[in-house]
């Protein structure tokens, strides 16, 4: 009979045991689901990051226990820098806040509070003196009795550390589960303040950006203002007072003043035309886009037939692939393929016959659309002048123009969010390139 009430008291004592072990877990759980429900609530709150290391200390200290503790972070160089330290643990240095501050930042990296961060696992000391790598403490430094560390990790790498210290009786495997749980909440929670920051600061960054462009604006309309009529009117006195001179009887002039009057017409007439391009370009950059489905291959089609009786006396061979619907502002894509085809018909101008091909082919993102000549080509050293602003690579007793037709094209292209380039050999001919990117529509 006692062998029966003995084994039933020893029953009753593993019961309560475990009665005892489940409430315990069950309030550590719960007192760590409400310091993690903290840290994500209250630390949108915090106006600086030390304000959110300081109130993520504070939380791991009250999980663990722990009498003293720090938050810190790895600088560039790879060194470890404190950047918050608990009200106790500053109480418990031995020097003024000042002088306790300089020596955080100037600690060098060793001991056993830095070890965690060599080998990237959160580790435990509960007997520090008798630890190998326990160093002399610096002066001022409070006594460590116990301490866990806990690496804090973000996109994969180590950014630093929880160090909490001078636990009664030392850590446990849990404390360190706990720790490091926390650890994860606290890591994302000032990430994701970090980035609204960045995103704030950049916003402010756009928001400058947009008053700079709104300003250059007004001084590219006022720039335009002027090319259209204070330049325009010294070119009419020109244009009109040489005409003046044709009218009269240029008989008393000999054949090289009649050459410099045929000259200056010329060059007047070659500087309305680039006053005209000039604020064409301008104008392209600052019109509204009207976005709408865009045939690409009926456009051309009709391109090339308006084309035909400029071209009536040149052999020419037409080679035309399928072509894209594409969504986008029509008036300015036919600019682009104006300019494209007008170029390869102008640069194909010395050859019997003249191959031109304008086809094009897409991916999941783009389309991409060229116009490949037969023509007088150009040396890849200098493809990135092609599309620049009054940049020619043939002189205009070559080739008629004003190095502005392909500037306006890539100017198009941008605002459509495309890419524009060109590939090229001397004598060889060259390809003109687009893109387009593709939208759900497509």
């Amino acid at each position: 009979m006692r062998d029966k009430e003995e084994d039933f008291s020893e029953d009753l004592k593993r019961e309560l045991e475990q009665l005892r072990g489940a409430d315990e877990r069950a309030r550590r759980e719960l007192s760590l689901l409400h310091g993690i429900i903290r840290i994500f609530r209250e630390i949108p709150a915090c106006e600086s990051e030390d304000e959110v290391a300081r109130l993520g200390l504070r939380i791991a200290e009250e999980i663990s226990g722990s009498a003293i503790g720090f938050i810190g972070e790895l600088n560039p160089e790879g060194r470890f820098d404190t950047t918050t330290l608990s009200e106790a643990g500053w109480e418990a240095c031995g020097v003024p806040r000042s002088e306790a501050a300089e020596m955080l930042r100037n600690m060098p990296n060793r001991g056993f509070l830095r070890a965690g961060i060599e080998t990237g696992e959160s580790w435990i000391v509960n007997n520090p003196d008798a630890h190998p790598a326990s160093v002399t403490r610096p002066s001022g430094h409070p006594r460590i009795t116990s301490f866990l560390g806990v690496p804090l990790r973000f996109m994969g790498g180590i950014t630093g550390m929880i160090g909490l210290a001078n636990k009664q009786g030392g850590y446990s495997p849990t404390d360190q589960e706990d720790i490091e749980t926390l650890s994860v909440a606290f890591s994302e929670a000032l990430n994701r303040l970090r980035a609204e920051k960045k995103i704030r600061e950049l916003n402010r960054e756009l928001q400058r950006h947009l008053r700079q462009t709104e300003v250059a604006n007004k001084e590219l309309e006022a720039f335009s203002y002027s090319v259209s009529h204070d330049l325009r009117a010294p070119l009419r006195h020109i244009t009109g007072f040489v005409q003046l001179l044709h009218n009269r009887d240029l008989t008393a002039l000999d054949e090289k003043s009649r050459h410099y009057l045929d000259v200056i017409s010329e060059s007047a007439e070659r500087m309305g035309v680039l006053i005209d391009d000039l604020l064409s370009f301008s104008r392209m950059g600052r019109a509204e886009m009207m976005q709408i489905s865009v045939d690409l291959d009926r456009m051309t089609r009709e391109i090339i037939a308006e084309l035909e009786e400029e071209t009536s006396d040149r052999e020419i061979e037409w080679k035309i692939g399928d072509l894209p619907l594409v969504t986008g502002d029509k008036s300015m894509l036919r600019l682009v393929m104006e300019n494209y085809v007008g170029n390869a018909l102008k640069f194909t101008r010395h050859r019997p016959v003249a191959k031109i091909e304008i086809g094009g082919d897409a991916d999941p993102q783009m389309f991409r659309v060229y116009v490949r000549d037969n023509g007088v080509g150009f040396n890849m050293k200098y493809r990135d002048k092609l599309f620049g602003l009054f940049q020619r690579l043939h002189g205009p007793e070559e080739f008629e123009g004003t190095g502005v037709g392909l500037a306006n094209v890539r100017r198009i292209i941008n605002r459509h969010h495309g890419e524009t380039w060109a590939e090229g050999e001397e004598e060889k001919g060259a390809t003109f390139w687009f893109s387009l990117p593709r939208t759900e529509d497509h």
